[in-house]
């Protein structure tokens, strides 16, 4: 997507009326960000910033805020692993440790190649189903560390 093409989408996500104010299309803007470019840079901003005539610092705020927004460079997946009480009870520290080895990244960090991103994650409100990650926006649900090269493998990785 172009920044041109981004703009459109905000006006288009603006002439629904879906919300009650220009400053509520502020995180709706942001995702369309988040899903079509590798991260959240200062034109993007000053693009919603204009389109929804707020001042630049609310958007940057906004984007700067939410973890599930990248202002640094991403890679394409992003995987998140959920830390909170639930998933560390049930394993989610060996699941870090595994992508971090298979991955040869920290957390934090994107692969070599740009493919994957690694994150630990606050709740994702799957503690039915601890230890839990996400790719994207795929859910792996009572993830064990055996399983983890099948499911890069599902999103292109080529180690092991």
């Amino acid at each position: 997507m172009t920044y041109e093409e981004f703009r459109e989408e905000i006006k288009k996500l603006k002439a629904s009326n879906k919300y009650p104010s220009l400053k509520s299309y502020t995180l709706p803007s942001l995702w369309i960000a988040e899903k079509n470019f590798s991260r959240i840079d200062p034109e993007i901003i000053r693009i919603i910033a204009q389109e929804l005539e707020l001042p630049l610092v609310e958007v940057e705020e906004a984007a700067r805020f939410y973890a599930m927004f990248h202002t640094k460079e991403k890679g394409k997946y992003v995987i998140r692993v959920c830390t909170n009480l639930s998933c560390m009870l049930n394993g989610a520290e060996d699941i870090v440790s595994e992508l971090k080895r298979l991955l040869g990244i920290e957390v934090g960090q994107t692969t070599p190649d740009g493919l994957f991103t690694l994150e630990e994650y606050e709740c994702m409100g799957l503690c039915d189903g601890a230890p839990a990650l996400t790719i994207n926006e795929e859910r792996f649900l009572r993830v064990k560390k055996e399983e983890l090269p099948q499911i890069l493998k599902k999103f292109g990785w080529k180690g092991e």
